[in-house]
């Protein structure tokens, strides 16, 4: 990207929240033991070939025809063909609109997406992979994983502990699952002067330029 993104690890974006008694950062904390290895790749993406009774498996991989989304989808490819063997990526660079339309049909087996949060709270993510969102274009449908969700959504916001104990048993539902691969953590930059003030850089939403002023 030379842009500044990071690597993601987890569905929730890290800086997005934190757990009020100690501080520590969501993403950082639920962060899977294991987030690279080629061999078990490898060894899993054979096993499922097997399970299909196929040799090999082509993928389609939509994405709108943007450069960068067509820079992504070009190393994506070249990941997915280099290190699994009898794989292969058919990407489909296509206007914004085809793309959703063949993505709310289900037409795909890769799509390349984002996701921004609307409030500083991990549900915000994670309210997009129940089985009855709209949204939830891969037709995720984990009995557990809306259980967690719902226990999350049923007590009251002070009971803290309870809320939390259902989002991380959440989180650790899609680990385990590896229903989205999270790619990376998108950055944006701003070029500023140095006497620009008032500018406030929220976690969520967009960068909020009312009150900026210069010295």
């Amino acid at each position: 990207m030379a842009d500044g993104s990071t690597p993601a690890d987890t569905f929730v974006a890290p800086t997005l929240a934190k757990y009020q008694s100690t501080g520590v950062d969501f993403a950082k904390e639920m962060k899977p033991e294991e987030t690279h290895n080629v061999a078990k790749a490898q060894k899993l993406w054979n096993e499922g070939l097997k399970e299909e009774g196929r040799k090999k498996a082509d993928l389609t991989y939509y994405m709108d025809d943007q450069t960068i989304n067509k820079n992504i989808a070009q190393f994506v490819q070249s990941q997915v063909e280099t290190k699994l063997k009898n794989a292969k990526v058919e990407i489909h660079a296509v206007p914004a609109k085809s793309v959703q339309d063949n993505v709310m049909r289900g037409n795909f087996d890769m799509h390349l997406s984002l996701w921004l949060a609307d409030y500083t709270d991990p549900m915000s993510d994670m309210d997009v992979l129940q089985s009855n969102n709209y949204q939830n274009h891969g037709r995720y449908n984990s009995a557990d994983y809306d259980r967690y969700v719902k226990a999350a959504k049923s007590k009251s916001t002070e009971e803290t502990d309870h809320y939390w104990e259902n989002i991380r048993n959440a989180q650790n539902q899609l680990t385990e699952d590896t229903v989205a691969v999270p790619l990376y953590n998108m950055t944006e930059s701003h070029l500023a002067r140095k006497n620009l003030r008032g500018v406030l850089w929220h976690p969520v939403g967009q960068v909020d330029y009312t009150r900026a002023y210069f010295d």
